[in-house]
This record gives C-alpha cells, structure tokens and sequence, in this order.
C-alpha cells in the first residue's frame, strides 16, 4: 500500500495529468511509497473515495482546478469524515490564490501554493518523518530551476525528474499526451493567471524532445503543448517542428497554443510541410475591441493577426482553432459581434466563444468595481453581467456560444450552416437570431441529438424561405449522412 497518493479528477478520461506526474517524478526516493490515482469528471463522488481509501495511505495531494473543484470539495468533505486522521494537502490553480474563503479549505491540513514539485515533496518527506510544519500554507520560495529539472531527468536516481517516463502504454495508446517546454507568459492579461508569473522560463528542449521520442516509439499519437506562447522565438519554433516532421507518424496530432501577431512566413511555411490534419492550433485573438484590449493589458495588432489566420487556413493544412472571450470589460454586444464575425471571416474550422472566468487570484479583480462586473460564486466564476453587457443578453451569448459548437464546430452541417449565416447581414445576428429561436423551441442547450438538430435547421430554414424545402432536406440530409453509419430516418 502506498503512503502517498496523488489525485486529480481530469476533465475526460482522454486528459491524463501532467501535474501530478510532475510531482511524482519530483517525490526521490518517496517514489517507491507513492502512487497516482486519476479520475474523470463522470467518475461519482462516492467512487473516488472508495478508491483513495482502499489504498490506505497516509498522505493525499490532490490537485484542484475550475472544473473539478465543486466535486472534490465533496471528496475532501467525505475523506476527513471517514478518516480524520489521513493528511490532505490540496494544490493546483484553485489552491494557490484567496484559499481561505473556499469551501474545501477547512477540511485540508496543508496548501501548497504555485509550483508544487519541490515544496509537495518537502512537505510529504517531513509529514512520513512524524514532523509536522506548524504553517498550513507552504510556498516555494523561488522559481524553479528548469534547467536542473532536466539534468536531473533519470527515473532512476534519487533527484527530480521530467514526467514523460511516466505516462503509461495506455496513455500513450488511447489518451492525450501533455508536453511542456516553457513556463510563464511574457504577456499580462488580466484574465489569467499567467500574468502572475514574473517570467517566461524554458526547459531544455533537447532533453524535452528526446523524451517525446522515446513516447513516439510507445505509441503516443497524440501530443499537446501546453506552452502559453508556442511561438513566442522563431528558432525555437522552427526546432520542434522539424523535429515533429522527422518524427512524423499516420494518425500523429500536435497541438500547439500560438500568439497570432507574433507568426511570420517562415513559420508558416514550417507549419504547411505538414499533412492536413496534422497540426492543431489553438489561437486567442479574445477580442478585436482596442478599449478592451488596453483595459485587460493584451498589445494585440488586429489586422496582422485576422491576416495571419487568413494565411494559416489558405496555406496549411493546420486544424485552426480561434478563441474569443464574451464578457471582457468594456466589450459590448456590437464590439463582441464585429470581433466574431471577423474571425469567422478567416474560416477558421472552429472558434470557441469562451465566456470570461474570474480565476481566483487574476488581476481582473482590479477591473471589477469600474466595470461593474458581476461573476457567479461558484466555479467556473462564469460572467454574470458589466457595465455594457446586461444579465440577459449574456445569457443570450451563453446559449449562441454552445450552440454554435454543436452547429459550427462539430463540422455536422458544412453545406446548411453558411445558408444560415446569410440570413442576416451579419453572421453573428444570423445565428443569433437562429439561438435565440432554437431555445425558445427546445429550452435545452444540451443533450440536443443530431437528428433533433437537423430537423430544427430545416424547418428553420423553410421559414426564412431561403429555397424550397425539398432542397433544403437534400443539403441537410447529405450533411447528415457524411459520416457511415448513421441510419435515422430525418424526414
């Protein structure tokens, strides 16, 4: 039995976590005594502790984010019940900034603040050593060093190690696998807590690459990034995709999240020596408001990076993936309306209308009290309204943004879906308008079949009288019918 369990709930099982990899890598010679226990948001409450308590251990890290907080309070809740004597150590995002309002902070006995994988194994070697810190809250007191993590990379020996040894064969066979070159943002959004960090920090990315070799030769297929700039230098950039196109495998993804003013034509041209499909970008534009963008500190040049989308979907067979973010300050619903249909006008295949979080900690705090914003208690700390948004036409964009997934994003309807966006002279108030009837009809946002969808948009569209409804069945049904296999009878 171990003494030591490391937990987390994942968003999918398909997202192992780098995390708490990382603080076991980082455990010495506690490895031994240690384990890692993973679960899922569909995981239940009551089987998380069942499985934590049949391994008996003494110590339990768990790591806290905004979407699985609500369920492992629960957890903490259910585990100082059944076992007062068990020590929990929580961390992670949720962990490490205003803690002490929470709900899961009194059923804890230690938080550990910002970079845990030193501070977490100083703490569990003095905790099994019978010495107890008299502070709840431990910190590390520097930045770690990335270059001695990397050197000190032997799974073997007693010091800190890169995580990658440990993903499993099943990881490497059926989940994604999660890579971190740098650490920090050399930008300062007041949205995210990468603004909190004093620097952009970078692993050695040879010793990094030759562990993603050695997963390739696993079977690991598919990768992501987690760098907050990919992109921040060019040479960098350049290195590891050469790598990747030396490695390159069928049915291989890689997923990079990239700073669309900072690309030039090289990289570009980098990124189209891939195979369509191959590559998976991740974009932020956020907003295209100059207002907003002075008032969360992101220096953005508009034109340079609406043309360098535009570039990356005529010229690469890249997956391109646009961010905006719905509720920043000093946005309105015309500014937010001209950003989206300004990005759709690029053809991304996908743009994810996020609606902005407060993360506990951000500087978006210091926006709060002049622009009037109003944010949900509970996690995610959605946006509720501001100064130029009301509560309700949030509520609309809320419903526009999951619809539009479901529609857009999904590539289910590529021959219907444009005929939609044509019913208004702007693409946003054409599926505004088509949100707005689809919750009137159904009062659901969610567990909407496609079949379901599909009739909906036809009707719709007869009712706008946009050609005849024969037509429109055909379009729809050869929409449909795109993918084998799918045997509902639409009409």
């Amino acid at each position: 039995m171990p003494d030591i369990v490391l937990c987390t709930i994942n968003a999918r099982y398909v997202h192992p976590s780098l995390g708490l990899r990382c603080l076991y890598a980082h455990l010495g010679a506690l490895r031994e005594r240690a384990a890692i226990c993973e679960f899922h948001l569909k995981h239940t409450v009551d089987a998380i502790v069942a499985d934590i308590l049949s391994e008996n251990p003494a110590i339990v890290g768990i790591g806290l984010y905004i979407w699985n907080v609500d369920k492992l309070t629960e957890v903490l809740r259910q585990l100082r019940a059944a076992r007062p004597d068990l020590i929990l150590v929580a961390g992670g995002p949720e962990a490490s900034y205003e803690y002490e309002t929470t709900e899961w902070f009194p059923f804890v006995d230690y938080v550990v603040c910002g970079e845990g994988e030193q501070t977490f194994a100083a703490l569990a070697a003095s905790l099994l050593e019978g010495r107890r810190p008299p502070d709840k809250v431990v910190s590390q007191s520097t930045t770690l060093d990335l270059d001695d993590i990397a050197a000190k990379s032997s799974l073997t020996s007693d010091f800190a190690a890169l995580p990658y040894p440990l993903y499993s064969d099943d990881d490497c066979a059926n989940k994604m696998v999660y890579v971190e070159t740098s650490r920090g943002c050399p930008f300062r959004c007041a949205f995210c807590l990468s603004a909190l960090e004093p620097r952009v920090r970078e692993f050695p990315v040879e010793r990094v690459l030759d562990a993603v070799s050695t997963l390739i030769e696993r079977g690991a297929r598919r990768f992501k990034f987690v760098d907050r700039t990919f992109n921040l230098r060019r040479e960098r950039v350049q290195f590891i995709l050469a790598f990747f196109r030396t490695h390159l495998r069928e049915n291989m993804q890689v997923h990079f999240e990239i700073v669309p003013d900072r690309l030039d034509d090289e990289v570009i041209d980098a990124l189209a020596q891939f195979p369509p499909g191959t590559i998976r970008l991740e974009i932020g534009i956020q907003s295209t408001n100059p207002e907003t963008l002075a008032a969360i500190d992101r220096p953005q040049d508009n034109a340079l990076a609406l043309r360098n989308l535009q570039q990356l979907r005529e010229r690469t067979g890249a997956i391109i993936h646009a961010d905006l973010v719905a509720g920043l300050p000093y946005e309105t619903c015309e500014t937010f309306a001209s950003a989206f249909d300004q990005v759709l006008a690029t053809r991304p295949h996908e743009i994810q209308v996020g609606i902005l979080k407060r993360l506990r900690g951000a500087p978006i705090n210091r926006l709060i009290e002049p622009c009037r914003l109003v944010f949900a208690e509970r996690a995610p700390y959605e946006i509720i309204e501001t100064h130029r948004i009301e509560r309700d036409r949030l509520d609309r964009i809320k419903r526009f943004a999951r619809y539009f997934e479901i529609y857009h994003n999904t590539g289910n309807f590529p021959r219907a879906l444009p005929l939609l966006l044509r019913t208004h002279a702007s693409p946003f108030d054409a599926f505004m308008a088509f949100s707005d009837a689809l919750w009137q009809q159904t009062g659901r946002t969610h567990a909407i079949p496609l079949v379901e969808q599909a009739r909906f948009l036809h009707a719709y569209l007869c009712e706008k009288g946009l050609t005849d409804a024969e037509k429109l069945a055909d379009i729809i049904e050869s929409d449909f019918r795109r993918i084998p296999g799918r045997r509902d009878k639409l009409f």
